[in-house]
């Protein structure tokens, strides 16, 4: 049992241990120990400061926790993760998440979940009076197991009753219609009771449904004296639908010809209806009730064929929203959730009857409607009209929440003919809104179709040279800003492509984020680095940028100890930099994964600390070494006050947290005397050396150990090259 209250034999005895008359007085700590861990069900009590006070055996051994795990004073989170660990098909921050916000509102929670071998448990917290909660943990297993064969055994009996409800409705007529005979059944299912309905025409239960053509070859087909089968929709006396699976057999007289007809009838109501509500799902999102894309591909097609005969003009909106993946992972999908409903409500409102709207998937949408002779002018004011109503926020969980929007246009007939082409010339225009900036609207135009067609065929020259292994490391060195020792060399890649030549990262490491090749690609990255590395001087470090799209799967921190393994490089002679834009995404898991690393000895740095989107909360909880100061704060840092003053701020806040800090981007002695007399600790850029694939070992023997003089500056091969008057546009954006 885990508990903070001391045994029974290690306290002193207190004034109340004798009872009355003499008598010894009961021992409640060893009474309130024996009761929660006489409990059937798994008992923990948390203090006001969610902290663990006691649980019991029961709950350490449902989850297979240590104990350790369950140590006094454990907090419920840290207690969460543990339990978690062990449940099957859950996304475990989202219910740490969901849970820690009922303990602030100290409301009652209660939750099931299936462990990995199978047990379910049903987890109840309850708020106690004067601060802390209580949770009972019940294995209910066998009662989820009762109640799936309860629900077996019920659907079985419903299955039997429908069965039983559906027997045979029977109606007799004559060759005219006239209902000679009709069943209780009958008389039930159309309201009518039966004075009203013998002596009627059958056509008293037509419902309209079917048409003329259909009825003239059911006619047809009795009068020839045989049996019709088939599915009839018929209308009750109070005017509800109802359908029947239907049987009608001629009644032949002496010479062979009908002289009356029995329809035997079943009740298929209820499986149309289903029916129905089938075909709708499978045409609708389930969010939104807003068609899906492949309605709108079949009811598109529809409205070309139209337009066509009509000479009629389609217009084509696909919308996406700018900043909704920011709404997911701070507020949750379920304010995700809310966000599109309330989109698609405002949608309808801006549109036309008859107009088509969809959503295609995930935060993307669609409209169709017809051109009502304007032109694009009819396109333009929809579009600039969708873009304000967007631009409203909406509200989500008491407080108002903004994105915006992107919006392609294409043009029937002029943009294409059939849907998808459309949809495709759409999605261009849209590419194109996002590139210049998002948030506006474009028309199709076919230089997007020809860019598209060019970068698709990029595209499959770098998933080519991927496999071959195209490509190149240059080093760019960061020295010590006070001996101007080197100290890392930040590996930088190149494309060696096949007919343009040495391509730089801004050529291609989008490209490959967006195709999934940055994976394969950072992968040899990883290794090429920690290889060359492994032959250097033992006191010099490589660093190697991570794309955002590295830690988007699983395998990211297999990967590296693969590449030390293989290598032999030491995990301290290893150094990751990464963005910002990481702290934003998946930040449980991130966190999880840097600790993981910095626990083996590798070193994590920030780079282009300053110009990005994290919270300063989020920098102090990642468990950073070191912090790059972005270049565009070097640049003008001697000219600047308010560059020295960021910079200054950064120096404060890393010598606050412990971690160096970098500069890149230092081109001019002005720049570095300024910076090393800020104490800076470490310095990079062209003045000191330019990225090159040289033999590292001859390179650091060659560098002199004082700082560099006049305008030169060394290049990696240990050269010294002139310093161009104007320096060149930085291409060390790795990754």
């Amino acid at each position: 049992m885990s508990e903070v209250l001391p045994s029974a034999e290690s306290r002193p005895a207190s004034r109340s241990a004798i009872g009355p008359r003499g008598s010894p007085a009961m021992d409640w700590e060893r009474l309130v120990h024996a009761a929660i861990e006489s409990s059937s069900h798994g008992l923990c009590v948390f203090d006001e400061r969610s902290r663990l006070v006691i649980g019991n055996e029961l709950h350490r051994s449902l989850y297979g926790l240590t104990h350790s795990q369950v140590a006094a004073g454990t907090h419920v989170q840290d207690l969460l993760v543990s339990r978690y660990a062990g449940a099957h098909g859950m996304s475990a921050g989202a219910r740490i998440a969901e849970y820690m916000a009922a303990i602030q509102l100290r409301a009652e929670f209660r939750t099931s979940y299936a462990l990995e071998g199978g047990t379910v448990i049903e987890l109840d917290m309850h708020p106690m009076e004067g601060g802390g909660f209580v949770e009972r943990h019940r294995d209910i297993t066998q009662l989820r197991l009762a109640e799936l064969r309860a629900e077996a055994a019920r659907q079985e009996l419903i299955e039997k009753q429908y069965a039983i409800d559906q027997a045979v409705i029977v109606a007799v007529t004559d060759v005219r219609g006239t209902i000679t005979y009709a069943n209780d059944r009958l008389c039930e299912i159309s309201g009518y009771n039966r004075d009203e309905l013998i002596g009627s025409n059958h056509r008293i239960l037509k419902s309209g449904v079917h048409s003329r053509e259909f009825f003239r070859q059911m006619y047809r087909q009795l009068a020839r004296g045989r049996v019709w089968r088939g599915e009839l929709c018929n209308k009750a006396k109070g005017g509800s639908l109802y359908w029947v699976d239907t049987v009608i057999t001629p009644q032949l007289g002496p010479e062979g010809k009908p002289v009356a007809y029995m329809a035997i009838r079943v009740d298929i109501t209820a499986r149309k209806n289903a029916e129905a509500l089938v075909h709708y799902a499978a045409r609708h999102d389930a969010l939104t009730g807003l068609l899906n894309r492949a309605a709108l591909l079949e009811e598109l097609s529809n409205r070309l064929a139209r337009a066509n005969a009509n000479e009629q003009e389609l217009i084509v909106y696909l919308l996406d929203l700018d900043g909704f993946k920011w709404v997911n992972d701070t507020l949750g999908h379920a304010a995700g959730d809310a966000l599109l409903r309330q989109l698609s409500r405002r949608l309808k409102s801006v549109s036309a009857d008859g107009d088509l709207i969809a959503r295609l998937g995930g935060d993307e949408f669609a409209i169709v409607q017809f051109n009502a002779g304007e032109g694009r002018e009819q396109a333009e004011r929809l579009a600039i009209t969708l873009l304000e109503i967007v631009a409203i926020p909406f509200s989500i969980a008491a407080q108002d929440v903004s994105v915006g929007v992107s919006i392609g246009l294409a043009l029937a007939p002029r943009h294409g003919s059939t849907a998808s082409e459309l949809l495709y010339k759409a999605d261009l225009a849209l590419y194109r809104v996002k590139a210049e900036g998002r948030n506006g609207y474009r028309f199709f135009e076919e230089e997007m179709h020809r860019n598209a067609q060019a970068r698709n065929r990029r595209v499959g020259e770098l998933r080519e040279s991927v496999a071959r292994g195209d490509f190149e490391l240059h080093y760019q060195p960061i020295f010590d800003a006070k001996t101007l020792q080197p100290r890392v060399m930040e590996a930088l890649v190149r494309w060696r492509h096949p007919s343009q030549g040495l391509l730089y990262p801004d050529r291609f490491i989008g490209l490959a984020e967006e195709t999934g090749l940055m994976e394969p690609l950072g992968r040899w990255i990883l290794r090429q680095a920690c290889a060359d590395a492994a032959s250097w001087p033992k006191g010099i470090k490589v660093a190697v940028n991570l794309s955002p799209a590295q830690f988007q799967g699983p395998a990211l921190f297999d990967d590296v100890l693969r590449a030390l393994l293989e290598t032999g490089l030491s995990p301290d002679r290893l150094e990751f930099e990464v963005t910002e834009s990481i702290l934003l995404q998946e930040k449980e898991e991130n966190l999880l994964l840097f600790r993981h690393l910095k626990n083996i000895g590798i070193t994590i740095a920030l780079d282009d600390f300053g110009v990005g989107y994290a919270s300063l909360g989020s920098v102090v909880s990642f468990p950073f070494d070191k912090v790059k100061i972005d270049r565009s704060f070097t640049k003008g840092l001697v000219t600047n006050p308010a560059n020295r003053t960021v910079v200054a701020s950064i120096m404060t806040l890393a010598a606050g947290l412990g971690v160096q800090v970098t500069a890149e981007g230092v081109e001019t002695e002005e720049q570095l005397h300024y910076l090393r007399g800020q104490g800076l600790d470490l310095v990079q850029g062209y003045l000191l050396g330019r990225p090159a694939s040289a033999d590292l070992n001859e390179w650091v023997r060659a560098i002199p150990a004082g700082a560099p003089q006049g305008s030169h500056h060394l290049a990696c091969d240990g050269r010294q090259v002139e310093q161009e008057p104007v320096s060149p546009p930085h291409a060390a954006a790795s990754c």
